[in-house]
């Protein structure tokens, strides 16, 4: 090969070279310009991610993400805002209302006043896709996975499987004598139904008590949120059928205080459960009744054995009503007057409207809790039900 030979396809080869990096270098702009594009998505892929893949992996989920990543997350948020006495779900609702309503006043006006809209509705596309998948992904690292954790039975190794008639009429007059003994120690109001021993604010904050005095025997039911939080709009709130609620996002436990007393701490001591990684109703159900009997205030005690009275003779009486009828008969009569002002607090909520707003929130909590895996829906506040019997069977 003469020089010139060499010298031009040296040349050539170093014309591919740098045409080769050159390609390389604008794929690579090009790729960095999408993802920088398309950032505001990654929040919502990671917690679809955590939403398809957690269902599978529940010692996985029980290990890094309920008592671990959960736990460093809520801990410090939910010790922070406890300290508050005021409901911030009740105050972020209003706030978060105004600050919709006054974004999409100023949207308008700069839609109208500017030219270049379409660039001004793609910047608030992706703020809003910033927002809603930091948003879904705050929700699945602070209550969404503990839908997938490890099954409260197998935690607390009780037995499952089915029970007869007999023997769940069995715990249901055990309960009612539980029930009837607890009544004896709280107090009364004018129409002879249990009331308060102090002030809803202080009943609120001794939600944590009966929390505090069993989770050395279940450390996985530990948690800082020691105080349940009133909401000011409860009566409002009842029309809707809803005694409490809890906010992930602030880890904060709120309680519709217009209910019954008898019901008031139950609902307290339930929503705590789900600030401890407890994200199924059932097992919160399960684990509040568990704090209330174990709680050093006769009214958490009273209205703990109350709740699983009242369900677990409801589920006797769908196998065999004459059991259940001879159960509910061993009530006291302190409980039954407990009972019936619960439901005459409650029926004017259901009448109201035609029963629609309650039906409608009823429609939509079912399929919320659908959508987390749980196919029983609002049924799964009363299975319970099982949770209970099995932990009679293992404590005998």
């Amino acid at each position: 090969m003469t020089w010139p030979e060499i010298e031009f396809s040296f040349t050539f080869y170093k014309f591919l070279w740098y045409t080769n990096i050159y390609i390389i270098c604008e794929k690579e702009k090009v790729l960095k310009s999408w993802i920088k594009k398309l950032a505001f998505l990654f929040p919502l892929i990671a917690a679809m991610l955590l939403y398809i893949l957690l269902p599978h992996f529940p010692k996985t989920t029980e290990t890094l993400f309920s008592r671990g990543i959960f736990r460093v997350i809520s801990v410090p948020l939910g010790w922070l805002v406890s300290w508050l006495p005021l409901s911030l779900t009740e105050l972020a609702v209003f706030v978060g209302i105004g600050f919709v309503l006054v974004s999409i006043v100023i949207l308008i006006i700069k839609l109208i006043r500017r030219s270049d809209r379409v660039i001004v509705l793609g910047r608030v596309g992706r703020f809003c896709g910033w927002v809603l998948g930091a948003a879904a992904l705050m929700y699945m690292l602070c209550h969404g996975a503990n839908f997938y954790r490890l099954p409260a039975a197998q935690l607390m190794e009780l037995p499952t499987g089915t029970v007869s008639p007999e023997r769940l009429q069995e715990i249901c007059l055990d309960l009612a004598e539980k029930a009837n003994a607890a009544r004896l120690e709280v107090a009364e109001d004018e129409n002879g139904r249990m009331a308060l021993s102090k002030t809803v604010s202080a009943t609120l904050r001794d939600a944590g008590g009966g929390y505090r005095a069993i989770d050395g025997e279940y450390p996985f039911l530990w948690g800082a949120v020691g105080r349940a939080k009133p909401v000011q709009l409860s009566h409002y709130w009842s029309y809707t059928g809803i005694t409490g609620m809890y906010f992930p996002f602030l880890c904060e436990a709120n309680v519709n205080i217009d209910q019954p007393h008898s019901d008031l701490p139950m609902c307290a001591s339930h929503e705590l459960a789900h600030t401890r990684g407890f994200a199924r109703e059932d097992e919160c159900n399960f684990f509040g009744w568990l704090a209330c009997i174990h709680s050093p205030s006769a009214d958490y005690r009273y209205s703990g054995w109350l709740d699983a009275y009242v369900r677990c003779t409801n589920a006797l009486s769908d196998y065999d009503a004459e059991l259940a009828g001879e159960v509910m008969a061993r009530a006291s009569a302190g409980v039954n007057r407990d009972l019936r002002g619960r439901y005459e607090y409650w029926q004017p909520f259901f009448e109201a409207f035609g029963g629609k707003v309650m039906q409608a929130a009823d429609d939509i909590n079912d399929a919320f809790i659908q959508s987390q895996g749980v196919e029983e829906g609002l049924l799964s506040y009363d299975m319970v039900v099982g949770l209970i019997v099995g932990y009679y069977e293992k404590n005998a």
